[in-house]
């Protein structure tokens, strides 16, 4: 349900998964590509309903001893309570220091930008992947449209941008990962504190049935083989260093354990 929350903490660190978005995807149209009798066989042989997808949208808060944290910002304007969630939860708005923008599609960045035309969160700083970051900006400066979702929410931020070029712990216990496909800068997360790890891989994966099937590309992924190989990785690295894995827009909370079973890998969720 939109504006559910569940709490969880990575060592010292208290986590917050919101849900900004549930609804019910097409599988046939999500994974337009593979042929219609392969995916109602894949969807069934791991107890999905292949025209039934349950698809949400679960943005990420963290805080830890120095920073107030917030991956992504949701669709914004009447499509998202995110705002309205935080302050619910006792995230002050204002309070939020660093925003980390995993991509530029408008479900993730449509909430940095109020219906004023102000920063939704004014105190932050944001942080993103220098060539995801220059491809969105041009896109931007090229927008005719004023509702142009990067021209409407990246323009005004420009000078509050820290642009990640390689892998690394740019705050302590938040490390950059590169993992892309879904864009070619698209980024997601690890996050450590006290021994214990979370890996967020955002938009690599959208539904958990790609665990068995990581060739499995959604029509919007811009580069498929890219992204099939960054699954792979991912969903590796998740299951041989036992972490917690959180994506975008599997069902909320959008948090679980990759296991192996056999030769794929199978999605065990926490907390749904």
């Amino acid at each position: 349900m939109i504006g559910s929350t569940h709490r969880f903490t990575v060592g010292d660190f208290v986590c917050v998964s919101f849900c900004d978005a549930d609804q019910l995807r097409d599988g046939y149209g999500l994974f337009a590509s593979i042929p219609p009798d392969t995916l109602k066989q894949g969807f069934e042989e791991q107890g999905y309903q292949a025209d039934a997808l349950k698809f949400s949208m679960n943005i990420l808060y963290i805080r830890t001893p120095e920073h107030s944290i917030l991956v992504d910002t949701g669709l914004g304007g009447t499509m998202s309570k995110l705002p309205e969630s935080l302050l619910l939860a006792g995230i002050e708005l204002n309070r939020i220091d660093t925003v980390i923008i995993t991509h530029g599609h408008g479900d993730h960045i449509g909430g940095i930008i109020g219906a004023d035309g102000t920063p939704t969160f004014p105190k932050a700083r944001y942080a993103i992947w220098k060539n995801e970051w220059e491809h969105w900006l041009d896109v931007a400066q090229k927008a005719d449209d004023p509702n142009n979702s990067a021209r409407k929410n990246l323009i005004p931020i420009q000078d509050k941008v820290m642009l990640i070029e390689k892998e690394w712990e740019f705050l302590p216990g938040i490390t950059a990962v590169h993992a892309p496909g879904h864009t070619m800068g698209h980024m997601g997360l690890l996050i450590q504190s006290k021994g214990e790890k979370l890996l967020h891989i955002v938009d690599a994966a959208h539904h958990p049935v790609q665990l068995a099937h990581p060739d499995w590309a959604p029509g919007f992924d811009v580069n498929p083989q890219v992204s099939t190989e960054t699954r792979k990785q991912l969903f590796t690295r998740a299951a041989n260093e036992k972490m917690v894995m959180m994506a975008y827009h599997f069902a909320f909370p959008g948090l679980g354990r990759v296991e192996k079973a056999g030769d794929v890998f199978k999605w065990e969720p926490i907390g749904s």
